[in-house]
């Protein structure tokens, strides 16, 4: 073991600039344990939530990506894979690169050009490619860390996520609240009393106040009221008090942009 002890030498990483490339859920816990690590930290997410703002270190720099680039070490990406970030890491984006960056991919394979990473590797713009989404162009290559994707391969974790969507799948039948969809947009809201409307209907112009211009003539009176989009899908949520008959699921049904009508 002590022989061979020297295949595994590598740079501190106490003072190095760490870029985390996407800020959700898990980029601010890498962000966070970084800067207790010692590392000056650099963050980038354009759609920062407000909730993780409030818990990331507020040493952490948010910058823009550029930045991310050119004053890294170390760049971690925590991205979706989405047509915008697809190929995100590239040969335009390595060249604005220190020499000798090292890159870890643990979330979307399709981040990472592999042709571009590994002629990066080739000449030592790029000094290590850790991933867990390996390929057989990636796989032996030299300066590439393949490692399994088994975040989530624990005993407590594959519980943890059976429990968390028994939870979820329950609030949205008896709250409508929706979390984590990958299809619809996260709309959460606390209940105020009286019933709770929940429309997901087309992303389009007029779909709002038809909705409210149905309730106003139902003489219903709107408590509290969300609505996102996501694309070309939307959600709405109205809890409202006063008498709501029958028909009025029908009417609000009848709305051209209304996909599905419940009420609560």
């Amino acid at each position: 073991v002590e022989k061979g002890k020297s295949k595994f030498v590598g740079p501190e990483i106490m003072g190095k600039n760490l870029g985390v490339i996407g800020l959700g859920a898990v980029g601010v816990k890498v962000a966070n344990a970084a800067v207790k690590l010692g590392m000056n930290v650099y963050g980038y997410d354009p759609y920062l939530s407000v909730q993780n703002a409030l818990v990331l270190d507020s040493s952490v720099k948010v910058v823009d990506l550029k930045t991310i680039y050119e004053m890294s070490d170390y760049i971690t990406v925590h991205s979706p894979l989405l047509p915008s970030t697809k190929g995100m890491i590239n040969e335009a984006s390595i060249s604005s690169m220190r020499y000798g960056v090292r890159i870890i991919n643990l979330a979307r394979g399709g981040l990472v050009d592999d042709e571009d990473i590994l002629a990066a590797l080739e000449s030592g713009k790029v000094a290590r490619y850790v991933t867990d989404f390996p390929d057989n162009k990636l796989v032996g290559k030299p300066g590439v860390v393949t490692i399994p994707h088994l975040g989530a391969s624990t005993p407590e974790s594959e519980t943890n996520c059976a429990v968390m969507a028994a939870n979820e799948l329950s609030d949205y039948l008896k709250n409508g609240n929706i979390t984590h969809s990958v299809n619809l947009p996260d709309v959460s809201q606390p209940r105020v009393g009286g019933k709770r409307i929940c429309i997901i209907h087309r992303n389009e112009p007029g779909a709002i106040s038809a909705i409210t211009g149905i309730l106003t003539a139902a003489n219903l009176n709107i408590e509290n009221m969300v609505n996102k989009g996501r694309k070309n899908v939307a959600y709405t949520m109205l809890d409202v008090t006063g008498n709501v008959d029958a028909g009025l699921t029908a009417q609000l049904s009848g709305i051209d942009t209304a996909i599905r009508v419940r009420i609560l």
